[in-house]
């Protein structure tokens, strides 16, 4: 089974342009969050971005970083999982937004691991509520089903007839998973990356677990 991470990255697209390039304690938030996936026990790390000139920053930060670089349409993000699929040969892998640098690489190591010990489900995700920066474990074939099938709906990774086999780690009102993951990581808005820089300077590093990032929003009045 070869599992990868998948980083969708662009400038200049989303709600915020340039999202990407918030710099938080000296790195840019991608950066942050291709330094984690590399902590995973994965067998490559993939940012997916395009050919184009605007995009040329983001394949600099992946070439720095030493991960694999996919290019594929600008404008259909299934397209460009399925690419980044196929140019390493993946049978699952993982997909992390780029703009949620405090994602828990300890939860995400264990669906890692529950995808190795439990084989044959579709998706493996943290919970049976999915949040954006909990990364999903997805079955490769799925996406570029979807893909020759031209369904373009929002739940790219799921089953419209509702067939999609999914393994929860945990049931998502447990209320210690629950308490724990109440914070979005996803940034989406500039009010979002300021509650990340506050942490930040508040701990005076860039949070080294997700534990630490509990701690600061604790304090933090």
């Amino acid at each position: 089974m070869k599992i990868g991470v998948i980083i969708l990255a662009r400038v200049n697209f989303g709600r915020w342009p340039d999202k990407v390039l918030y710099m938080l304690q000296g790195k840019t938030i991608l950066e942050h969050v291709i330094i984690k996936a590399k902590k995973l026990n994965v067998d490559t790390v993939i940012v997916s971005t395009t050919e184009s000139q605007e995009d040329q920053i983001i394949r600099d930060i992946a070439w720095d970083q030493g991960v694999e670089i996919s290019r594929g349409e600008p404008d259909d993000r299934t397209a460009r999982y399925c690419q980044a699929i196929q140019d390493c040969n993946l049978d699952y892998f993982i997909n992390i937004s780029p703009a949620a640098p405090f994602f828990d690489v300890d939860y995400t190591m264990r669906l890692i691991s529950a995808a190795i010990d439990n084989p044959g489900y579709d998706h493996y995700r943290f919970s049976t509520h999915s949040k954006s920066f909990v990364p999903w474990v997805s079955n490769a074939s799925l996406v570029c089903k979807r893909l020759k099938q031209k369904d373009r709906d929002q739940e790219i990774f799921m089953d419209p007839k509702g067939n999609t086999k999914i393994f929860s780690l945990y049931n998502w009102y447990d209320l210690e998973v629950k308490n724990k993951f109440l914070f979005d990581g996803n940034i989406a808005y500039t009010i979002q990356a300021d509650n990340h820089r506050r942490i930040c300077e508040h701990l005076g590093h860039f949070p080294k677990d997700y534990d630490e990032v509990v701690k600061a929003l604790l304090a933090i009045k």
